[in-house]
């Protein structure tokens, strides 16, 4: 998480520990540095000007190259303070830097710094916990500073008695009092090897305080001696674990981060001091009033985040990894804009481009419109196949609770009711709260599955939302039953299944039972085309086409080209079955606003003009056509019994039904067929996806009709349809006439006769 745009990126582990009191800083001499105070190379020249070495020593020889390029391959500064330990005595060039750091600021002004510091790695108790190479005193002035406990070698805190890490703890010695002989500080390679290696205090101090807290380096590089000699004593066993470790370092991103991966610390790269002090400061503020700050985020997030930029949207989704976080989100009142989810859902904002229709199309970006500050752009394919993706916050994730009810093999809480991580139980609480929006269910669509407990929440608001939109319970209803079929996840092999319990069992109550099952259709949605692939709804409730969401199918039986022979004795209840599935696959199709579906026609072997273009899905009607043909031939009052409660006002499947049902003389007689014609309205009687039903009926059975009966259907169609709404005033008498014709002139060439007026009346 940044609080800047061109901050550092602060870890969220390393943000929930701080906020645990479980983050101690390790402070170098940069820390110091704003204040006045020399870094090691400063305390290095200090020494050398004042004892003024011969240009030809040992000691000019290898310092004079830090003079000419500090950032060459130089001699370690520790062998430098070693030469002059050698050469003018420890106590005399220790009492030297003594004297260096004692000086006071230039500017009168310090410990801004280390003000900040100690805000930020404070205890539960808000007392700091401070660890520091630096000799100098600046963490205790300031407030309070002068009252911290203060630890010097060798009298660390013993970490694994309990003994605490409060105030400050001095691990390479404390500036001594005026006027004192001894200063004992680790300055040399020879101090550097005591403290960490032969000895090891130092090496045993920060290995038992890693084992408790997460260490943060800040005002070191990666060659300054304190790290060489900390990550060469923690690593000789082998034990370390790197992954309690960071530091503060300015550079590239790369290049920080590759130089102290190999010295096995997570680095954090900043582009400049100022960057990071400020970023310090705002850490320091949110350190002071954790919830205040998470408020104020939380307040941001009630705005699109498509209007933030990618940090402040880094932020919120900072806080939603948080359980207190996500509670605020949840609770938030007006909830969070419903756009958030395209956000949280790291798929989402991970997706491709998208683009309109026509060449002047808008392109839409998810990576721009909803990415986080440290996302990664534009993740390939092959990246995908090997696991990386971005952050998700709809999984779980490290720190959350796993609750045991979802890992029972028996005993199982009731689907809808699991217990769930908290952190996402807040998530479900706030979807369910922003469901009256379009955004929520073009989201819903395009996921795999939903967990039960949201599929709950959302059944939930729609019982108790008084004022949602009808069409937003419409669609809303269709998503939770596109969720709720698990045939909509996974590959349907059930008609496979069923065909091999037949051969084992025969037809038992349960196979019949489980053919119900199979054979039900379900609504199926998928992703939207075009613009809307990733792209989110603008639009409100009563503009919202579904196609705008997604797309929007019924899934019939698939029966793979292999079939299931049906014996007589089940016949019935098959056929009653597969009947009950068209009057589900019905009112299935309505509800989807299905506005073009075609039917197979009941007479495969016997076309009009030789062509048909069939919806594929809608090839069970076959099937149920051919077991009616044996129900008439067999069980002909049962047929009639099925087809008399037909609904003719079905235009999808049981109006043309019911039309060939009519033309089957062992069950209905003439006359009745005619009248049940004659009682149709103008939709149902002029159906062009009916045509055929219609007029093979009549022509199979003119001869048996009465004459009453032959002039009504035939004035009914030379009446012609009335006006469709999209016929104009003055193209309507031509089509209508055309319609007539064609119907009665087929009627005629077929060998049906007219009355000699209706005849005429054709003709004309």
């Amino acid at each position: 998480m940044r609080f800047y745009a061109d901050a550092p990126s602060i870890p969220d582990v390393l943000l929930a520990r701080c906020d645990a009191g479980r983050v101690v800083f390790l402070c170098g001499a940069g820390v110091s540095k704003p204040s006045g105070m020399p870094d090691f190379v400063g305390l290095t020249r200090h020494v050398i000007e004042f004892f003024t070495p011969p240009e030809n020593s040992r000691i000019m020889a290898a310092f004079q190259p830090w003079l000419d390029d500090p950032f060459g391959p130089n001699i370690p500064l520790d062998q430098i303070f070693n030469l002059l330990h050698q050469e003018y005595g420890r106590d005399e060039v220790n009492a030297l830097v003594s004297e260096r750091l004692r000086a006071p600021p230039l500017d009168g002004v310090s410990g801004r710094e280390h003000a900040l510091i100690k805000r930020i790695s404070t205890n539960p108790s808000g007392v700091p916990q401070i660890v520091t190479t630096n000799f100098d005193l600046m963490f205790e002035t300031g407030e309070g500073g002068d009252k911290l406990a203060r630890h010097v070698p060798p009298g660390f805190p013993d970490l694994a008695l309990g003994t605490t890490i409060e105030g400050i703890t001095y691990l390479h010695g404390r500036l001594a009092a005026p006027g004192s002989d001894h200063h004992p500080y680790v300055l040399s390679s020879a101090d550097f090897g005591r403290a960490y290696l032969s000895e090891g205090w130092a090496t045993n101090f920060i290995r038992s305080l890693l084992t408790r807290y997460t260490v943060v380096l800040v005002g070191y590089q990666a060659e300054d001696p304190p790290i060489k000699y900390l990550l060469q004593g923690l690593n000789h066993d082998g034990q370390f674990d790197r992954s309690r470790l960071y530091a503060f370092d300015r550079g590239l991103p790369e290049e920080i981060e590759a130089k102290w991966r190999d010295r096995g610390v997570t680095a954090i790269a900043y582009t400049d001091h100022a960057d990071l002090w400020k970023t310090m400061e705002a850490w320091a503020d949110r350190v002071d009033d954790p919830r205040r700050w998470r408020s104020s985020v939380i307040a941001s997030s009630l705005g699109d985040p498509k209007a933030m930029s990618a940090h402040e949207r880094g932020q919120v989704a900072h806080v939603l990894r948080t359980v207190q976080g996500a509670k605020l989100f949840a609770l938030a009142d007006p909830p969070p804009h419903p756009e958030w989810v395209c956000v949280i859902d790291g798929n989402l904002r991970s997706a491709r481009q998208s683009k309109g229709y026509g060449q002047e199309a808008e392109t839409f970006d998810p990576i721009a419109a909803y990415g986080l500050d440290d996302d990664l752009d534009h993740i390939s394919e092959d990246e995908q196949r090997q696991g990386v993706s971005n952050d998700n916050l709809l999984v779980l994730r490290d720190g959350d609770d796993n609750p045991p009810d979802g890992h029972r093999l028996a005993g199982r809480q009731i689907e809808g009711y699991e217990a769930t991580p908290i952190r996402l139980s807040h998530l479900i609480t706030w979807i369910g709260k922003v469901i009256d929006s379009p955004v929520l269910a073009w989201w819903a669509i395009r996921q795999n599955g939903l967990h039960p407990r949201l599929l709950q929440q959302i059944e939930w608001q729609l019982d108790h939302l008084e004022n949602l939109h009808g069409r937003a319970r419409h669609i809303w209803n269709l998503v939770l039953e596109h969720h709720r079929d698990p045939r909509n996840r996974q590959w349907d092999g059930g008609w496979f299944d069923l065909k091999k319990r037949i051969a084992k069992e025969g037809w038992t109550a349960s196979v019949l039972r489980d053919f119900r099952r199979v054979a039900t259709p379900r609504v199926k949605i998928r992703s939207p085309f075009g613009l809307g692939q990733s792209k989110p709804p603008s639009m409100r409730w009563d503009e919202i086409h579904l196609s705008d969401l997604g797309e929007f199918e019924v899934k019939f039986l698939e029966r793979h080209d292999v079939n299931i022979e049906v014996p007589d004795d089940v016949l019935p209840q098959m056929f009653a079955i597969l009947e009950e599935q068209l009057t589900h696959a019905s009112g299935l199709l309505a509800d989807i606003e299905t506005t073009y579906f075609r039917t197979p026609t009941c007479y495969p072997d016997r076309a009009i003009d030789g062509r048909e273009h069939v919806t594929k899905a809608a090839e069970v009607m076959k099937w149920f056509v051919e077991l009616f043909d044996r129900m008439s031939q067999t069980l002909p009052d049962l047929a009639r019994a099925h087809a008399t409660i037909w609904p003719e006002t079905d235009r999808f499947f049981f109006r043309k039904l019911k039309l060939y049902a009519y033309s089957k003389k062992n069950i209905f007689e003439a006359d009745q067929a005619a009248k049940a014609v004659l009682s149709l309205d103008q939709s149902a009687f002029w159906d062009i996806y009916a045509v055929r039903e219609l007029l093979f009926l009549l022509v199979d059975r003119w001869a048996e009709f009465s004459h009453e009966s032959q002039n009504g259907l035939i004035d009914r169609i030379l009446d012609g349809p009335e006006a469709l709404p999209h016929w104009s005033d003055e193209e309507f008498p031509k089509l209508r006439d055309e319609f007539a014709a064609r119907y009665a002139r087929y009627l005629q060439l077929e060998g049906c006769a007219f009355a000699v007026d209706r005849s005429e009346r054709l003709d004309a």
